[in-house]
């Protein structure tokens, strides 16, 4: 092999090491594309900041996968992947319920998102709902996870970091497709599982305009049997409601579409539209009873335990190069509905239906400027809009079969008609400044305003009230960094970042109940009463790190340490009276810890991926917690160390990958005395491409560890998938 040949071999593949074969692809669309450029200069290109830049010479803490790493290691899902990315926990708790935490920024379940998700330019992560849907990873070029605040570039909810899955784009100047067929068993399910996806690129124009569309569905069959046990049948006594009794629970599909159309009329302009819709449906729930052991719960047959959710998602792009800038604007149109069911009695003495129905729609504009000026100085800056709306109806009523066995009298126990809504504008710019050679300066900005207004009606014997919330607010929050590059294969950089999550209103306890002395505090504490509108919480962040090519390129390593304080966390206090309960800005926290991952080349065709991080997050004080505990929902240590071996089978290019994760315990909430987490999880893969067929062979949770992977109050949880194993077949075109 030549010299210049040897290079390439080596950075393509140290970099699909570490940061995904998404990387080594771009660095290989380069080359290829450039063929006269020495290619030991071409580099391996990320869109985190914004603009196209070196993953090596980008000064944060990022991870990135491409597409022959999304393949290779079956990631259909960000439960796939994102516990084995450090500084990360992933909290699935059951098909469209999921929660990313990011260095350890969380409290608990159901609260608003600290990480921004993303789906090429849309972002997913609603400002007003909890949980944000996880679209199916099919036809992706590269998955981006930025770990640490992201306030200035990608704005509220993004306070801990940012998850971007980007697809691929259409090809302009060639037909290309390919179609999968996949069947597995999971073990103890009722009945197999199995896929089907199809891409098919068509260039219209050639190297003009061109259309892609993707299709796939996805069926998994339960695992969760419900059983009866003395609690289950004491409540089945009481309230007359039988008990349920099924088996292979929580089985679900997804179906899905998604097409993008590109126009791209000169070298100076083009325009993309995709159109995407998804929707899943859950029948049961994989929700376990822990103390039952394995995939065991108990429920009362109250009706018909499901969860449904239809996302749509359209956007159009539109890129205008100036020669000294590029010009883009974003306009996003999302509209979903999710609704789900659930049997109260699994957790209470009642035969109740636990139901929410909620429609979510917005419309999301950004406009930006991405400067090429040929000085040392480079800008990006933009105007950002969003407008949502979500109304939503719920949440408990009787379902016993015998009215006299109702302690209300009355079937409709709690219902409550919401609508919420929240318009935010924001101005944002980041700056940077090259010096020398070897020292840059970064310096951005975000100024956002917002208005939120939530009405609350309720009826029912166990209503509590009607409101009628608004708050408003404007604020900014910045980010500055230094970095320093002594070689071409090292940086150091130090960088500031500050990041947030948008305020919401909430009601004020009656200071003729609870402020009968007239001090101005919640009788029998020493807090205010609360106001009706909630600021801001906000993230302040102190990041070191270094990233490092070693020995010419054979491996890669990549580290920071880092410290965040955690600010002005809404916290609930609960008075002496019921009906006295506030919630105040005051809560406290800090995350410090360290982040590793290293790639190495050990011979030609054997790689190495090692990654690991410790996050060491506790209250700072006694508001939100004991003052030195820690906080909940993500553990102290997590680890991952991938190897793969690519061979030749008889001619065919053939690869064998194992991949090992480890996610460290953690409570889920001082109230929840299950551990969670504490696990090792051990997936298998190999292939082989025939011409236009490939074949591949996979195996998931191999030694069929049933470990909580987050435990929930009142005995309740969930836990690792058991082994799957199974066969996809593949034919591109």
């Amino acid at each position: 092999m030549s010299s210049s040949k040897l290079k390439k071999s080596l950075l393509l593949r140290v970099s699909s090491f570490l940061f995904g074969a998404g990387a080594s692809v771009a660095y290989a669309d380069v080359a290829n594309a450039q063929s006269d450029r020495d290619l030991e200069n071409d580099e391996i290109i990320v869109t985190a900041t914004k603009r196209a830049t070196s993953l090596q010479d980008t000064p944060s803490s990022i991870t990135a996968l491409g597409r022959e790493e999304i393949q290779n290691k079956s990631l259909v899902s960000m439960d796939d992947y994102l516990n084995a990315v450090p500084g990360v926990n992933f909290l699935d708790r059951g098909v469209g319920n999921n929660q990313v935490v990011i260095r350890g920024i969380a409290l608990g379940f159901a609260e608003r998102s600290t990480v921004g998700t993303y789906f090429g330019e849309v972002p997913l992560s609603n400002p007003i709902i909890s949980t944000s849907t996880d679209i199916k990873l099919v036809d992706m070029e590269r998955i981006e996870i930025l770990r640490g605040p992201q306030g200035t570039l990608y704005g509220g909810g993004a306070m801990s970091g940012a998850v971007r899955n980007i697809p691929n784009a259409p090809n302009l100047s060639k037909v290309e497709g390919k179609v999968t067929a996949e069947y597995s068993r999971t073990e103890g399910a009722n009945g197999s599982n199995g896929n089907v996806t199809a891409v098919l690129n068509l260039p219209l124009i050639q190297d003009e305009l061109a259309f892609r569309v993707v299709g796939y569905r996805f069926e998994n069959a339960g695992y969760v049997n419900l059983v009866s046990d003395d609690e289950i049948e004491a409540r089945a006594a009481a309230t007359g409601a039988p008990v349920a009794l099924h088996q292979g629970m929580g089985g679900h599909n997804y179906t899905g579409v998604r097409g993008t159309v590109l126009w791209k009329p000169s070298d100076k302009f083009d325009l993309s539209f995709m159109a995407a819709y998804q929707k899943l449906n859950e029948i049961g729930r994989n929700e376990v009873k822990i103390s039952l052991g394995g995939y065991n719960a108990s429920a009362l047959n109250t009706g018909k335990e499901f969860k449904s959710d239809d996302l749509q998602i359209y956007n159009l792009v539109a890129n205008y190069d100036l020669d000294w800038g590029v010009v883009t604007s974003s306009t996003s149109r999302i509209v979903g509905q999710t609704a789900d069911s659930s049997d109260l009695g699994r957790v209470i003495g009642w035969a109740a239906v636990g139901f929410s129905d909620r429609k979510k729609e917005g419309w999301i504009e950004e406009l930006r400027f991405t400067s090429q000026f040929s000085g040392p100085l480079q800008v990006t800056t933009g105007f950002y809009y969003e407008d949502f709306e979500s109304p939503e109806n719920c949440c408990w009523r009787w379902t016993g079969e015998d009215p006299s066995l109702n302690p209300f009298g009355s079937p409709d126990l709690r219902i409550i008609n919401s609508v919420a809504t929240i318009e935010q504008v924001a101005v944002f710019g980041e700056a940077t400044f090259e010096a020398t050679d070897w020292l840059k300066f970064t310096a951005g900005g975000r100024w956002f305003d917002y208005e939120r207004r939530d009405v609350i009606s309720e009826s029912g014997v166990l209503a509590a009230g009607s409101a009628d919330l608004s708050t408003s607010e404007s604020g900014t929050r910045f980010k500055a960094g230094v970095d320093i590059k002594p070689n071409e294969d090292a940086l150091i950089y130090g960088l500031w970042s500050q990041g947030f999550r948008l305020g919401f209103g909430a009601a004020v306890p009656s200071p003729s109940v609870c402020d009968t002395d007239n001090n101005g505090l919640l009788d029998f504490t020493d807090l205010p009463l609360g106001t009706s509108q909630l600021q801001s919480d906000t993230t302040e962040n102190i990041e070191v790190g270094g990233k490092f090519s070693l020995f010419d390129n054979r491996v890669v390593l990549n580290t920071a340490v880092y410290r965040i304080d955690w600010d002005d966390i809404p916290v609930g206090i609960l008075g002496d009276n019921p009906v006295c309960n506030a919630t105040i800005n005051g809560g406290k926290a800090r995350s410090q810890g360290v982040e590793i991952e290293t790639g190495i080349q050990l011979t030609e065709g054997l790689h190495l991926q090692l990654s690991g991080s410790y996050v060491d997050a506790e209250f700072k004080n006694a508001l939100v917690g004991q003052v030195g505990d820690r906080l909940p929902m993500s553990p102290d240590f997590n680890g991952y160390a991938g190897l793969q071996y690519d061979f030749d089978l008889y001619g065919k290019k053939s690869y064998f990958r194992a991949d090992i994760t480890y996610v460290g315990g953690f409570s889920t909430g001082n109230a929840i005395p299950t551990q969670s987490g504490d696990y090792i999880r051990l997936d298998l893969n190999a292939g082989v491409e025939f011409d236009k067929f490939d074949i591949r062979v996979f195996a998931d949770n191999l030694t069929n560890e049933e470990d909580v992977t987050v435990s929930f109050f009142l005995d309740r949880g969930w836990r690792l998938r058991p082994r799957t194993v199974g066969l996809q077949l593949g034919y591109r075109f």
